[in-house]
């Protein structure tokens, strides 16, 4: 009797550390399809194409500049890329949590599917604040152009 029942809960524990497995699969796979999809990979490419396109303008007018304007520009340029990926990772960060958040959410429980869970309110916010500091960020060095000063 005690063999059986040994069987009987390693069957138990198997199983469930298998239906674990799958639903953190599942999680996880949801979170891929949510959170990197094209859209957020062409407007990465976008803002890395524009700022080459400025360094080629820079090199091209660099005749022009003193050394000091030069790294100067050169500065800010790649500064403005390296704080553009501070923000990719924050909205990365902030999408696979409230990704997350609403698979769990979704999968919760009936009631849930009454009412609208506040769970996922907090994530959300963080998201949606990530992705309007990049619209926001990607409109600021849009709007910068090159001034040159009469002589």
């Amino acid at each position: 009797m005690k063999y059986l029942l040994l069987v009987l809960v390693m069957m138990l524990t198997a199983c469930s550390a298998q239906q674990d497995n799958d639903q953190t699969m599942d999680v996880s796979q949801y979170v891929e399809q949510t959170c990197y999809n094209t859209s957020t990979q062409a407007l990465s490419a976008s803002f890395d194409e524009y700022i080459d396109d400025r360094k080629d303008e820079l090199n091209a007018i660099r005749s022009e500049l003193t050394d000091e304007n030069f790294q100067q520009l050169n500065f800010a340029l790649n500064h403005f890329s390296t704080y553009w990926s501070k923000l990719e990772v924050e909205r990365n960060q902030a999408c696979e949590q409230f990704a997350a958040c609403r698979y769990i959410a979704s999968n919760a429980s009936d009631l849930s599917q009454v009412q609208p869970s506040p769970y996922c309110d907090a994530p959300r916010f963080e998201y949606n604040v990530s992705r309007v500091k990049m619209v926001t960020f990607l409109n600021d060095v849009a709007s910068l152009e090159l001034q040159r000063t009469p002589e």
